[in-house]
């Protein structure tokens, strides 16, 4: 792994000069912290995952980086796209009911006809001895 890092890469990177004790572990049964809530990333300037890729030459953290800026750009694009998508259907729904509201209309006319007809239809029938 050393050799793939550009020499200027290795001398900025911090080196351990002292041996660190490990904090003591917590006791089996205390109670277990929550995780705190993941923050949402920072934005990063157009081209990071490039010079990061650049900067470092390592494969793996190029393409990390690139996974994180995918994600980023998809979160923006989700909330941007569901605005759009909503305002396309919204204008083509319109659109629909313009052409729809006419054969509704005329529709539901000839349905009122029909009943109303039926209607006076049967109220003759029930009442012989009226005449008109």
């Amino acid at each position: 792994m050393v050799a793939t890092l550009p020499r200027k890469l290795l001398r900025s990177l911090p080196t351990l000069t002292e041996v660190v004790a490990a904090p003591p572990l917590p006791p089996a049964d205390a109670p277990v912290p929550e995780a705190p809530a993941p923050q949402p990333a920072p934005a990063a300037a157009p081209g990071f995952a490039a010079e990061l890729a650049t900067a470092s030459g390592a494969g793996a953290s190029a393409s990390a980086a690139e996974e994180a800026l995918v994600a980023r750009v998809l979160e923006r694009l989700d909330l941007a796209l569901d605005a759009r998508v909503q305002q396309v259907i919204y204008d083509v729904l319109q659109e629909q009911m313009k052409e729809l509201a006419p054969r509704i209309r005329q529709r539901v006319d000839n349905a009122v006809r029909k009943a109303v007809q039926q209607a006076v239809a049967e109220e003759v029938r029930a009442t012989p001895g009226r005449s008109n």
